[in-house]
């Protein structure tokens, strides 16, 4: 370990520490007081990969990218649609359909190429599992008939919407349907029209984009009257409760094609020191902290003042493409690698790892994490806590695909992940 020692007198405590609401209890008062600054504590990084993942409905998610070190990742998208009405005059005429999908800012990798999306009608009922979620596995059986195809340059900053026709066929098919009264309820549509499938091409595409939930089927119609033809459109929302994203990826040749089981770890030492942090298809990074309860091997009292973990994407691992976000999530899992908890402070509030620096000329991007209530439970001879561990999530983890790559902690001093806290010993008189 190494130390830095403050003057061991009570009136040191308040130039040793930032902390201006530190909470001194009575037994401080009458003691001596050193201060140790530690930042040689083992760590031990490793990658896993859940079974499944709950996916959020809040976001269309569709497309495909291959990189050299996750592999190929696609996204595809289901989802119902609810009619907002089912009332059309008799004398109206079908012109055209077409799916709407309005972009939502979000995309992954390169737009620059041209993309393909095809579209078509499933034959299942999108319903979730028996638990009520959505699994990025959750797959559902359609008509591999495609009604929809469309490729295009993909706008997702400069354009509001993406334009898929739909077969003619299939539009006048619905149109006459509810025309007709064939179709006056929601289950009578239903029961007709589960819902649609958009998948992208799963070898040539190379972004994966986000389209928002208000996007809808829209028909294009016309009404004849004594002063001419008008045009109408009629509308077919996305049922956000009914629609998810199937999530997957190929990462044959890559470092995560042996995370075949939930249970299955990949030490950063096998993985050239790194982790590995992949939103959408379950992929993250597991810190431990074996030799933590050594500390009690330092003779006195001692109390953890303040604990972080600070983390770095590896150099160069972060484009205008693959880019990452601000800050990082963090969960407590267990040794089967579940989770059990978010990682709270002591105020109970949710923890993340914020941005700490952050060097364009170096590529150097750290987060920072407050971990001393996680610390203190490891700590803790109440229980057995020796099999928890903290998992390192991205945001928006079940509603997009970002991917990070971690140092672990055999790289430099600059930038290999460790662990920086500030331990008080203090002897009774």
């Amino acid at each position: 370990m190494k130390y830095l020692l403050c003057i061991p007198i009570l009136l040191t405590i308040i130039a040793c520490s930032s902390d201006s609401s530190l909470e001194i209890g009575n037994d401080w008062i009458n003691s001596e007081t050193t201060f140790l600054s530690i930042d040689t504590l083992t760590v031990r990084a490793a990658t896993l990969k859940f079974d499944s993942v709950v996916v959020s409905g809040d976001r269309v998610l569709i497309g495909s990218y291959l990189d050299p070190i996750f592999g190929r990742t696609n996204s595809e998208s289901y989802f119902q649609l609810e009619p907002s009405s089912y009332d059309i005059d008799n004398e109206a005429i079908f012109d055209s359909i077409a799916l709407i999908l309005n972009y939502d800012d979000y995309y992954y990798n390169d737009t620059i190429s041209r993309q393909k999306v095809e579209v078509f009608n499933v034959v299942d009922n999108i319903k979730p599992d028996s638990d009520d979620y959505y699994y990025n596995t959750t797959t559902f059986n359609y008509d591999p008939s495609r009604i929809g195809v469309k490729t295009f340059d993909a706008r997702p900053l400069g354009a509001d919407s993406l334009h898929i026709s739909i077969d003619t066929a299939f539009g006048n098919e619905l149109f006459s349907k509810i025309q007709d009264n064939e179709i006056t309820n929601i289950d009578e549509f239903i029961n007709l029209y589960k819902g649609l499938l958009v998948q992208p091409d799963m070898t040539n595409n190379t972004a994966i984009l986000g389209f928002s939930k208000d996007s809808y089927l829209r028909i294009y119609y016309t009404i004849e009257d004594e002063e001419g033809n008008i045009e109408e459109t009629w509308d077919f929302p996305i049922n956000t409760t009914y629609s998810f994203n199937h999530i997957s990826s190929n990462p044959e040749g890559t470092y995560l094609e042996s995370l075949t089981d939930q249970e299955i770890i990949l030490p950063s030492t096998e993985s050239s020191d790194q982790t590995f942090i992949q939103s959408g298809v379950g992929v993250l990074s597991r810190i431990d902290f074996p030799y933590v309860k050594s500390l009690y091997e330092i003779a006195g009292t001692g109390s953890i003042i303040e604990a972080n973990l600070e983390v770095s994407i590896k150099k160069n691992a972060s484009t205008v493409n693959l880019h990452t976000k601000d800050s990082l999530a963090l969960y407590i899992m267990d040794a089967n690698s579940d989770v059990v908890a978010n990682a709270v402070d002591a105020l109970g509030e949710d923890i993340y790892g914020y941005i700490t620096e952050e060097n364009s000329e170096f590529n150097i991007t750290r987060y920072s994490f407050s971990i001393k209530n996680f610390l203190d439970t490891k700590m803790s001879e109440t229980s057995n806590n020796d099999d928890l561990y903290l998992a390192i999530y991205a945001q928006d983890y079940y509603n997009s695909v970002d991917r990070y790559i971690l140092y672990g902690e055999n790289n430099s001093d600059q930038n290999k992940l460790k662990l920086e806290l500030t331990y008080a010993i203090y002897n009774d008189n």
